[in-house]
């Protein structure tokens, strides 16, 4: 099962995820020539990986640093410039080769999170920004991050927010009995996936299709699977954008609304994405 998952997802992931945000922006998608403006969009559209809320980008000199799930490229080539030395991992061989061609001081390579191709203890930063939920066991994947990071690193992973507002409206059901499991202590297994006409609203490539795995997880249960930390913190944030999900026809009602929201109750309580860092 997980070698049929490995093989959908290095076909599904190849097809760059951030394709559809680059075509919004008038970029021939996969273009190396057009990162600089797609790099502007995407930490524009996402402010709080500008600052070092998540990423303590001044801190990264110098550090053995792994970025996992390359996506566009945009976090990766922002790390190549603090003086990090950098290893990027995707399954996708689309992914690597995009990265090979828009980052400097970059080593991509090929290769499973569930299987990290590194030694114990050998590195300073692992960060991993939407990826994990989609490999197929989210606790395997964190147990090969924290297996690699040094006594001391830090773990930085994103993932999907089980009890988002949007979550609430799309699997009202699911989302209920996962959270009535929770109040009575039993946390769901990992490794489940999302009915792929669920995960649609959540990731679709330009295509259409949505991805072959999502899960959707809770900062109980990310505590719970890092337990061993020396400590855990779990930030919820993210809203959608409200003008693309309506459409032109009601664009300027919706300007500015995002960015007003992400900062309000909704993205503090029921965002979209949950930020855990982790220090081992």
């Amino acid at each position: 099962m997980i070698d049929d998952l490995a093989i959908a997802n290095s076909a599904y992931w190849s097809e760059l995820c951030g394709s559809r945000a680059a075509h919004s922006l008038g970029l021939a998608v996969g273009d190396p020539g057009g990162v600089q403006i797609f790099d502007e969009w995407f930490f524009g559209f996402y402010p709080y990986l500008v600052t070092n809320q998540f990423i303590d980008w001044e801190k990264m000199r110098d550090q053995q640093v792994l970025e996992i799930g390359l996506r566009y490229g945009s976090v990766t080539r922002r790390l190549a410039t603090t003086g990090a030395q950098v290893t990027a991992v995707d399954l996708a061989p689309g992914a690597v080769a995009f990265a090979q061609a828009t980052g400097d001081s970059i080593s991509p390579i090929r290769a499973s999170t569930l299987q990290l191709p590194f030694v114990n203890h050998s590195l300073d930063c692992v960060i991993s920004i939407g990826c994990l939920h989609h490999t197929g066991d989210l606790a395997v994947s964190l147990r090969e991050c924290f297996r690699v990071v040094r006594p001391g690193g830090t773990l930085i992973v994103m993932v999907y927010n089980r009890y988002s507002y949007k979550r609430w409206i799309v699997a009202p059901i699911a989302a209920l009995k996962d959270w009535v499991a929770e109040r009575q202590g039993r946390l769901p297994k990992s490794g489940l996936s999302a009915p792929r006409r669920v995960s649609w609203f959540w990731d679709r490539s330009p295509s259409g299709a949505a991805p072959p795995h999502t899960e959707f997880d809770s900062k109980k249960q990310l505590q719970s699977l890092l337990s061993d930390a020396k400590n855990v913190n779990v930030t919820t944030i993210n809203v959608d954008d409200f003008s693309s999900l309506f459409g032109k026809l009601f664009h300027g009602s919706f300007a500015g609304l995002r960015s007003r929201l992400l900062n309000s109750w909704l993205s503090r309580r029921l965002g979209l994405d949950l930020y855990m860092t982790v220090v081992k």
